[in-house]
């Protein structure tokens, strides 16, 4: 098994921290107008405002692991076969995804869906996909067959996106 964490963003991490800061701040002012219904907003800002973002800094990672690439970010995760991934192209998408950056991975498999991850070392984690994908395969055909076919099929994927 293998783990990688999320690369984190200066510019991500500088929000958590703000939300991390603001929401004890407006809770305080919920509990000194006191009353039910203000403790119980105070109590769902807290929870939301300040637990949330910490759980998604403590818990976001990528998993590889017996022919599978579990991705976890907080509450959220999910289970991919690697042999159902047909491209890994880097991106700069900013759409929501488990990653705490902006320099992603974009993740195509099944049946045209994707997902945008921010592994750590990028590189390290690319080659440890190749190296479950194709762990079958003798490594001659494995050299020459790697890099070619994600290349393909992420340009591949590209020209599809763009004449929809």
């Amino acid at each position: 098994m293998d783990v990688f964490k999320s690369k984190i963003d200066k510019g991500i991490l500088i929000c958590f921290i703000l939300s991390i800061i603001a929401c004890p701040l407006g809770a305080s002012v919920m509990l000194m107008e006191g009353g039910t219904i203000n403790y119980s907003i105070a109590t769902i800002i807290l929870i939301v405002g300040t637990g949330f973002p910490l759980w998604l800094l403590a818990s976001t990672k990528y998993i590889v692991e017996n022919d599978n690439l579990k991705i976890i970010s907080g509450p959220f995760s999910w289970n991919i076969p690697i042999e159902s991934i047909k491209s890994v192209q880097e991106t700069q998408n900013a759409i929501t995804s488990p990653a705490l950056s902006f320099d992603r991975l974009e993740i195509t498999y099944e049946d045209d869906k994707v997902i945008l991850i921010s592994p750590a070392n990028k590189k390290e984690f690319t080659q440890k996909l190749d190296s479950e994908k194709f762990s079958g395969v003798d490594k001659h055909t494995q050299q020459q067959t790697t890099g070619k076919s994600l290349r393909r099929n992420a340009k591949r994927n590209k020209k599809i996106r763009q004449n929809t």
